[in-house]
Parts: structure tokens; C-alpha cells; sequence
């Protein structure tokens, strides 16, 4: 009897070290998964960039709008904005401001300038804009702050 005991045991043994192998595995998985969607989001995010680099440069460099040009901006702002819901499908989104403020943990600070007309640590502009999905910092943005 002790013989059919100790053979359960080392059988339940053997099951829980395979359950805990297994779960280190889906766990490896899983974090393998995340670094592959990240990697391939920040991807998309420097298409983005691109995208409104270009965006920006047409309209700095043309002043008459042909229609031809004007077809060339929406083509590009469509693309964009595609390539921005697709990150949201995935839960990335870009970060808000909504006080205009600067976020400490998603931010990184470029350049500061002073004015006296404004409060510290408010946004004057965003070079680079920043990602986020729930709570984990996908990319910092890169801003410019008012500095008294």
C-alpha cells in the first residue's frame, strides 16, 4: 500500500511540474507577444511621423493649392489615420493633454522657453507626439515647456 502511495505522489509531482512548466511557457508567450506588438506598433508610430512630416512640409513649402496638391494632403491624412486606428484596435493611443500640461512619466522635455504670460511646465508645443496603451508608456512625447 505504501508503494501504490508513494508512486500517486511522485505522479502528482511530476503533474505539477509539468503545470508549473506549462504556465512558464504561456507566460513567455505572452511577453513575447507584447514585445512583438510593441515593437511592431513603434513601427507604425515612425510611419505616422512620417506621414505628418510630410504632411506639414507640403503646406509649409506651397502657398496656391492646386487640387492636385490638395488630393495629396487628404491621401496622406487618410493613410495616417488609418494607421492610427489601427493602433487604437490594439488599445494605443495617442497621449492627450488635456490641461495643456506637462504628464511626468510621458513626457520628455526637448527645450523650455520663458513667458511670463504662461505657468510653468505649460505645453507650447509637442515635436514628437507620445503612445500609450492602458497604462504602460509605448513611446515618450517629446515637448517644449514654458519655463519661468
Amino acid at each position: 500500500m505504501n508503494k501504490g502511495i508513494e508512486e500517486l505522489e511522485t505522479l502528482m509531482a511530476q503533474n505539477l511540474k509539468a503545470i508549473v512548466s506549462l504556465q512558464n511557457e504561456v507566460e513567455r508567450k505572452n511577453l513575447e507577444k507584447h514585445d512583438q506588438l510593441k515593437d511592431i506598433s513603434l513601427g507604425i508610430i515612425d510611419a505616422i511621423d512620417s506621414f505628418e512630416r510630410a504632411d506639414e512640409a507640403i503646406k509649409e513649402k506651397v502657398l496656391d493649392k492646386n487640387d492636385d496638391l490638395i488630393k495629396t494632403i487628404n491621401r496622406y491624412s487618410i493613410i495616417s489615420k488609418k494607421l492610427l486606428n489601427l493602433l487604437q484596435k490594439f488599445g494605443i493611443t495617442r497621449i492627450a493633454f488635456p490641461d495643456n500640461r506637462l504628464i511626468v512619466g510621458l513626457c520628455e522635455v526637448i527645450d523650455t522657453v520663458a513667458d511670463k504670460d504662461r505657468k510653468n511646465d505649460e505645453i507650447v508645443s509637442i515635436i514628437r507626439n507620445g503612445y500609450i496603451r492602458g497604462n504602460e508608456l509605448i513611446r515618450a512625447a517629446q515637448i517644449v515647456v514654458v519655463k519661468n
